[in-house]
């Protein structure tokens, strides 16, 4: 079962945020504008945070859906004021090359959520 999770919450620094299940584009715009309102919670207090992002079981309904999520993401705005990132994936070939082609030292890619709290937790 594909069940459907586009939250996004706080946990101390970590900004945690779910587009999992089957993603249409306006689950993408409703999940965009949750997980923005909660970047510009600490942007305005001058703050950085780190985020996790569970794209664990993600399935978009259209490769316009994928577009749209990345043109989302990688907003200057949103990245310039992260500390670090960690991306929950599923385990398969993307994950493999991701984990492999990743050059940045402030983000990891997992299929394991303890590894990447952890991970983010401990990253200065």
């Amino acid at each position: 079962m594909n069940v459907k999770n586009i939250s996004t919450s706080i946990s101390e620094d970590i900004i945690i945020t779910n587009l999992t299940g089957y993603i249409t584009l306006a689950d993408v715009n409703t999940w965009f504008n949750s997980f923005e309102e909660t970047c510009y919670s600490f942007i305005r207090q001058g703050k950085k945070y780190k985020l996790l992002v569970n794209r664990k079981g993600y399935t978009p309904e259209h490769f316009s859906v994928q577009k749209l999520w990345k043109d989302k993401f990688f907003s200057k705005n949103i990245l310039e004021n992260t500390i670090a990132v960690a991306f929950l994936l599923e385990e398969g070939d993307i994950l493999i090359h991701l984990e492999q082609s990743n050059t940045k030292d402030n983000a990891k890619f997992s299929s394991n959520y303890d590894q990447l709290i952890d991970w983010l937790t401990k990253y200065k």
